[in-house]
Protein backbone atom coordinates (compact mmCIF):
# COMPACT_ATOMS: atom_id res chain seq x y z
CA UNK A 1 0.00 0.00 0.00
CA UNK A 2 1.96 2.95 -1.01
CA UNK A 3 1.90 6.55 0.78
CA UNK A 4 -1.36 8.30 -0.18
CA UNK A 5 -0.95 11.76 0.01
CA UNK A 6 -4.57 13.01 -0.26
CA UNK A 7 -5.14 10.55 2.00
CA UNK A 8 -2.53 12.18 4.40
CA UNK A 9 -3.92 15.42 4.02
CA UNK A 10 -7.15 14.49 4.99
CA UNK A 11 -6.10 12.64 8.25
CA UNK A 12 -3.85 15.51 8.80
CA UNK A 13 -6.88 17.46 8.59
CA UNK A 14 -9.22 16.04 11.18
CA UNK A 15 -9.49 15.07 14.33
CA UNK A 16 -7.56 13.34 16.53
CA UNK A 17 -5.14 13.92 13.57
CA UNK A 18 -1.65 12.75 14.94
CA UNK A 19 -3.13 9.42 16.13
CA UNK A 20 -4.75 9.02 12.86
CA UNK A 21 -1.92 9.71 11.04
CA UNK A 22 0.64 7.84 13.15
CA UNK A 23 -2.43 4.85 12.79
CA UNK A 24 -2.32 5.17 8.53
CA UNK A 25 1.82 4.98 8.95
CA UNK A 26 1.61 1.61 10.74
CA UNK A 27 -0.72 0.14 8.70
CA UNK A 28 1.54 1.36 5.34
CA UNK A 29 4.70 0.15 7.40
CA UNK A 30 3.39 -3.33 7.99
CA UNK A 31 2.33 -3.33 4.59
CA UNK A 32 5.35 -2.12 2.70
CA UNK A 33 8.08 -2.79 5.31
CA UNK A 34 7.12 -5.78 7.39
CA UNK A 35 8.38 -5.57 10.96
CA UNK A 36 8.50 -7.56 14.37
CA UNK A 37 7.76 -4.70 16.82
CA UNK A 38 7.57 -0.59 16.98
CA UNK A 39 8.32 2.61 19.39
CA UNK A 40 8.10 5.58 18.31
CA UNK A 41 10.01 8.49 19.98
CA UNK A 42 10.44 12.10 20.37
CA UNK A 43 13.86 14.11 21.30
CA UNK A 44 14.36 17.66 23.57
CA UNK A 45 17.89 18.05 21.36
CA UNK A 46 18.67 21.07 23.65
CA UNK A 47 18.24 18.92 27.31
CA UNK A 48 20.23 15.51 25.33
CA UNK A 49 17.17 12.92 26.41
CA UNK A 50 14.03 11.59 24.62
CA UNK A 51 10.94 9.90 25.53
CA UNK A 52 8.79 6.79 24.12
CA UNK A 53 5.63 8.07 23.08
CA UNK A 54 4.56 4.82 21.48
CA UNK A 55 4.31 0.85 21.68
CA UNK A 56 3.30 -2.00 20.98
CA UNK A 57 5.03 -3.91 23.60
CA UNK A 58 4.47 -1.78 26.86
CA UNK A 59 5.74 -4.75 28.81
CA UNK A 60 9.18 -4.41 27.05
CA UNK A 61 9.21 -0.62 25.92
CA UNK A 62 6.97 1.80 28.22
CA UNK A 63 5.83 4.69 27.43
CA UNK A 64 6.59 8.42 28.71
CA UNK A 65 9.68 9.15 31.28
CA UNK A 66 12.54 11.09 29.58
CA UNK A 67 15.81 9.01 29.39
CA UNK A 68 19.60 10.43 28.18
CA UNK A 69 20.65 10.29 24.83
CA UNK A 70 24.16 9.15 24.34
CA UNK A 71 26.39 10.11 21.95
CA UNK A 72 27.28 7.46 19.53
CA UNK A 73 26.78 6.28 15.99
CA UNK A 74 23.05 6.69 15.88
CA UNK A 75 23.67 10.07 17.41
CA UNK A 76 25.39 11.67 14.69
CA UNK A 77 23.41 9.49 11.41
CA UNK A 78 20.15 10.58 13.04
CA UNK A 79 20.11 12.76 15.35
CA UNK A 80 23.06 15.16 14.04
CA UNK A 81 22.79 13.76 10.55
CA UNK A 82 18.74 14.07 9.97
CA UNK A 83 18.84 10.53 8.30
CA UNK A 84 17.81 7.33 9.05
CA UNK A 85 19.52 4.41 10.49
CA UNK A 86 19.48 0.60 10.00
CA UNK A 87 21.24 -2.80 10.63
CA UNK A 88 20.64 -6.39 9.87
CA UNK A 89 22.84 -7.86 12.32
CA UNK A 90 22.50 -7.83 16.41
CA UNK A 91 26.35 -7.40 16.39
CA UNK A 92 25.40 -3.47 14.87
CA UNK A 93 22.55 -3.33 16.93
CA UNK A 94 25.21 -4.00 19.79
CA UNK A 95 27.54 -1.03 18.98
CA UNK A 96 24.83 1.90 19.33
CA UNK A 97 22.22 0.80 22.08
CA UNK A 98 22.45 -0.15 25.09
CA UNK A 99 19.49 -2.73 24.89
CA UNK A 100 21.09 -4.74 22.58
CA UNK A 101 20.52 -7.82 24.51
CA UNK A 102 17.02 -7.39 25.22
CA UNK A 103 16.63 -6.97 21.66
CA UNK A 104 17.97 -10.10 21.14
CA UNK A 105 15.94 -11.43 23.77
CA UNK A 106 12.63 -10.12 22.24
CA UNK A 107 13.71 -12.11 19.26
CA UNK A 108 14.48 -9.30 16.76
CA UNK A 109 18.43 -9.13 15.13
CA UNK A 110 17.89 -6.26 12.52
CA UNK A 111 16.33 -2.45 12.97
CA UNK A 112 15.39 0.73 11.75
CA UNK A 113 15.26 4.17 12.75
CA UNK A 114 13.06 6.63 10.49
CA UNK A 115 13.33 9.92 11.68
CA UNK A 116 10.99 12.96 11.07
CA UNK A 117 12.94 15.94 10.32
CA UNK A 118 11.43 19.64 10.30
CA UNK A 119 12.98 22.74 10.58
CA UNK A 120 16.57 21.14 10.01
CA UNK A 121 16.11 18.88 13.39
CA UNK A 122 14.98 15.25 14.13
CA UNK A 123 11.62 15.77 16.25
CA UNK A 124 10.93 12.04 16.54
CA UNK A 125 11.41 8.59 15.28
CA UNK A 126 9.86 5.38 14.33
CA UNK A 127 11.47 2.74 15.30
CA UNK A 128 11.85 -0.54 13.97
CA UNK A 129 12.86 -3.98 15.11
CA UNK A 130 13.09 -7.17 13.25
CA UNK A 131 14.52 -10.75 12.38
CA UNK A 132 17.71 -10.83 10.91
CA UNK A 133 18.68 -9.25 7.97
CA UNK A 134 15.21 -7.84 7.74
CA UNK A 135 16.20 -4.30 6.82
CA UNK A 136 18.08 -5.13 3.16
CA UNK A 137 18.36 -1.22 0.98
CA UNK A 138 15.56 -2.48 -0.82
CA UNK A 139 13.35 -2.63 2.76
CA UNK A 140 14.94 0.54 3.43
CA UNK A 141 13.57 2.15 0.13
CA UNK A 142 9.99 1.24 1.03
CA UNK A 143 9.91 2.64 4.53
CA UNK A 144 12.03 5.83 3.36
CA UNK A 145 8.66 6.39 0.55
CA UNK A 146 6.75 6.39 4.58
CA UNK A 147 8.51 9.63 5.39
CA UNK A 148 6.27 12.20 4.95
CA UNK A 149 3.87 10.31 6.76
CA UNK A 150 6.42 10.52 9.81
CA UNK A 151 7.25 13.97 10.16
CA UNK A 152 3.37 14.75 9.21
CA UNK A 153 2.64 12.68 12.54
CA UNK A 154 5.33 14.39 14.34
CA UNK A 155 4.86 17.72 14.11
CA UNK A 156 0.73 17.29 14.63
CA UNK A 157 1.97 15.69 17.82
CA UNK A 158 4.08 18.42 18.94
CA UNK A 159 0.39 20.38 18.39
CA UNK A 160 -0.80 18.15 21.36
CA UNK A 161 0.05 18.54 24.75
CA UNK A 162 3.52 19.16 25.26
CA UNK A 163 5.53 16.14 27.46
CA UNK A 164 2.48 13.92 27.94
CA UNK A 165 0.99 13.72 24.33
CA UNK A 166 2.06 10.67 22.37
CA UNK A 167 0.45 8.43 19.55
CA UNK A 168 -0.49 5.47 21.85
CA UNK A 169 -4.61 4.80 21.67
CA UNK A 170 -6.38 5.58 24.94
Amino acid sequence: MPLDPARLFRLAAGPDAARQVFSYLLAGLNGDVGKGLTTASVYDLPRMRSRRVFTENPAAYELGGFKPLEKNRYFDVVLAGNTHFSSTSIEEIAEVFFDWEKIRDLGFESNMNLPAVADGRVIGTVNMLGPRGHFTPEVVARALAWQPAVTTAFLLLNLGDGDAASFQPD
